[in-house]
């Protein structure tokens, strides 16, 4: 079963980390900090406030990852592990990374690791139990034989994966039960 919480937290991570990057991207051709005065002088760039402004949103060491959305697709997550899987194994990193978080290539990738709904956090989510319940719920009205299983929830088989529309059901069910419109 440990095979399926890595799929779903997969999942999770993915959708996050698209959203992310998109929103990452966003102020690329949008606000520029630079001014042209038109009088051939090099344009300047402005520099952060230290009173809270931008500069401090640096300190948080998951700024910028891509995070994946409840709703992200197997599609936009796997695309996100790409990216991060990728990364590490242009910087060298072993097989084993995910036991050497302090690996160099760990360290050099860390920005592109996706990161997982916080609806999904229990410990970010303060309704993350009766979420867990729902979702059980969602998928065994479509016919997934899920369950409640360490705090979490799970298929009762591997087969349930194979099941037409599984994925569908799943995203669907993750919203429902997760998302902020229940």
């Amino acid at each position: 079963m440990s095979n399926l919480f890595q799929r779903a937290a997969a999942r999770t991570a993915a959708g996050l980390t698209c959203l992310l990057l998109l929103t990452a991207c966003g102020g690329v051709g949008g606000d520029d900090d630079a001014v042209d005065d038109s009088d051939g002088e090099v344009a300047s760039l402005t520099t952060p406030a230290t009173d809270g402004g931008p500069a401090s949103a640096s300190a948080d060491p998951d700024a910028g990852r891509p995070r994946i959305r409840l709703d992200s697709t197997n599609e936009e997550t796997n695309r996100m592990y790409d990216a991060w899987l990728s990364c590490l194994k242009d910087h060298g990193a072993e097989e084993k990374y995910k036991r050497k978080p302090n690996d160099p290539a760990v360290l050099a990738c860390r920005g592109k690791q996706p990161l997982s709904p916080p609806e999904l956090d229990p410990a970010k989510n303060p309704d993350y139990s009766d979420d867990v319940r729902e979702m059980v719920k969602c998928m065994k009205g479509h016919g997934i034989k899920a369950l409640v299983h360490e705090g979490s929830w799970a298929l009762e088989t591997g087969d349930e994966l194979n099941r037409p529309h599984y994925d569908e059901y799943e995203i669907d069910c993750q919203v429902k039960a997760f998302g902020e419109d229940k």
